[in-house]
């Protein structure tokens, strides 16, 4: 449940921040529930939100906390907090994490056996002929598209 409850504030945080759907707090909260209901019924995704949500935390106290020891030190940290590096250097770090609890979580969908040559799982799903034909049918579209723009 707590799950839900977090992918439920943070996505309709999100949607209410960027107004990727408009200003129309009903679908955002609408979307956001339906995400988090995904959320809810498929229990890798909740593993995957259990496993990412205290390293995040992890990282929101140690960042507060080399805050502090710089404002002690430094007395005014604007300079720092506003560096483009620090900013780069924490989406790093989320994105690390993210791809830690990732693997961690969906690493056994994606394996494949060198000796028999046999993939298993989601990589054995995107090898079979139907769906590779498809995802090669959908990059010979994205760059005709492309192409056909570009040519205007």
């Amino acid at each position: 449940m707590l799950a839900f409850c977090f992918v439920f504030v943070v996505v309709y945080a999100l949607l209410a921040k960027t107004k990727i759907l408009g200003e129309s707090d009903w679908i955002n909260a609408t979307t956001s529930l339906l995400i988090a209901l995904i959320f809810l019924y498929s229990p890798k995704a909740a593993t995957f939100t259990a496993t990412t949500m205290p390293w995040l935390a992890v990282l929101i106290v140690v960042v507060v906390f080399i805050l502090l020891i710089l404002t002690f030190v430094r007395g005014k940290i604007d300079d720092f907090v506003k560096s483009p590096i620090i900013s780069i250097i924490l989406i790093a770090i989320v994105i690390l994490i993210f791809f830690a609890s990732a693997i961690n979580v969906f690493g056994p969908l994606w394996s494949y056996d060198s000796a028999t040559g046999e993939a298993s799982g989601a990589l054995a799903f995107f090898l079979t002929p139907t769906v590779a034909g498809a995802l090669i049918l959908l990059v010979i579209a994205a760059v005709t598209t492309w192409v056909l723009i570009k040519a205007k």
